[in-house]
């Protein structure tokens, strides 16, 4: 094939998908995981997603407009199908409250929570994360247009103005018969640009690394993992054997819309894990 001996497609679950595809028709493939939204199967950890993770920290500047206007905060992420890219940040103190495709939630209980949280504060605002793909009580995904991706995948996008509007009309009920208004921001693709953080300067490192080792020693059909806190390698076909989503019961707090803290198995999800135990991974190398 084109003198090409070994593939190492970089991806998320729809690259990686077809890359295990070309593995059954018998091209030579050895997939590492990259996407922001962290959702392909088999592997705790993909390239991007800590990067993502901070660049969501880092709005201190829409903090500030909400803050000084006395306003909800309503910030649209990515994430079509999971919601570790809107969970993590508001683990991290990013947002008060947070909605994610796992849960479809009820509006008239979020905006109770965000006008206690905006009442509690000493500056008189309230922030909430909203995964593209979180829904309504009721409703359905919410699409930016009828056009679609490389992968034939509707567009999201507009789930954020729906709450912001939501927000503002139901407001009043909480607050004295006074409306809230809302400061509505997608953040989309002002996370994907720019310099990786740490993490995801040492996880490609390693990546790579594992990748190469198992091309020297004549395998392939593989995808490169980090899991349970160890770098390793399964069979590609588990990009396609199951779904990565967030375990609703186990992490996801459905009464305060954020996520559970009670459980310890949340930290699986810490970047702090995968630069902990990223100089171990060639002593992990299983084939």
């Amino acid at each position: 094939m084109a003198g090409i001996d070994y593939l190492i497609p970089i991806g998320g679950d729809d690259t990686l998908s077809f890359a295990t595809r070309l593995s059954k028709e018998g091209v030579k493939i050895v997939a590492i995981p990259k996407t922001m939204d962290n959702d392909v199967p088999g592997t705790d950890y993909c390239i991007g997603f800590s990067t993502c993770v901070s660049r969501r920290l880092n709005v201190d500047r829409l903090r500030t407009s909400a803050g000084s206007h006395e306003r909800f905060l309503v910030m649209e992420v990515f994430g079509r199908y999971a919601g570790f890219t809107a969970m993590l940040p508001t683990m991290a103190g990013a947002a008060n409250r947070c909605v994610i495709p796992e849960y479809k939630f009820d509006m008239e209980h979020l905006t109770e929570l965000l006008c206690y949280d905006r009442a509690h504060h000493p500056s008189k605002y309230s922030v909430v994360i909203v995964s593209e793909g979180a829904m309504f009580e009721g409703g359905e995904m919410v699409f930016s247009d009828r056009t679609t991706d490389a992968f034939g995948h509707l567009k999201l996008g507009g789930i954020g103005d729906l709450v912001s509007a939501e927000l503002k009309d139901r407001s009043a009920k909480y607050n004295k018969g006074k409306p809230i208004q809302t400061i509505n921001q997608r953040l989309g693709y002002m996370v994907r640009g720019g310099d990786p953080d740490a993490i995801d300067s040492i996880v490609p490192m390693a990546y790579g690394n594992l990748a190469l080792d198992l091309i020297l020693h004549g395998h392939h059909g593989r995808l490169v993992v980090l899991k349970n806190g160890r770098y390793d390698n399964m069979p590609i076909e588990a990009v396609t054997s199951s779904k990565k989503t967030v375990n609703v019961d186990r992490y996801y707090n459905k009464e305060r819309l954020r996520p559970l803290y009670t459980d310890s198995k949340c930290s699986r999800y810490s970047s702090w894990r995968v630069i902990r135990r990223t100089f171990r991974c060639r002593d992990s190398l299983k084939h």
